[in-house]
């Protein structure tokens, strides 16, 4: 039986957008690669990544950050120690789709661009 598959549909961010990315640690460096794609970072995809090689480029976030939270919670050792909420702004290239189950994003844009829409971190075990 073949796979079913769905399209994707990828977005120019056109408002600004509130979510939530999992990061490892608050370090300049850390906060820079935690807005950068497991393609960039050099990773194996993600197993939902392997439909389409664009899921593999993208950086996933969530709009509930209690979502994300409870998700870390169970995978650490994936999402990381720390929730960076984000702002991201119109007007900068960023790009996004609904990839995933409900209020997840496959977010693209540049690492410094995500980066400085950081305006929010918190550790996840509080």
């Amino acid at each position: 039986m073949a796979e079913q598959s769905f399209p994707i549909t990828v977005q120019l961010l056109e408002r600004q957008l509130v979510v939530y990315r999992g990061c490892r640690g608050t370090s300049a460096k850390a906060l820079t690669d935690a807005m950068r794609s497991n393609y960039e970072l050099g990773r194996k995809p993600h197993p939902a990544d392997l439909r389409a090689t664009v899921l593999h480029m993208a950086v996933s976030m969530f709009e509930d950050g209690d979502r994300l939270r409870r998700l870390a919670l169970h995978l650490p050792e994936r999402i990381g120690t720390h929730i960076a909420r984000l702002e991201l702004p119109a007007g900068q290239g960023i790009c996004f789709a609904d990839t995933g189950s409900i209020g997840h994003w496959s977010v693209w844009g540049r690492p410094g661009v995500l980066k400085n829409a950081i305006v929010e971190l918190t550790p996840i075990a509080e």
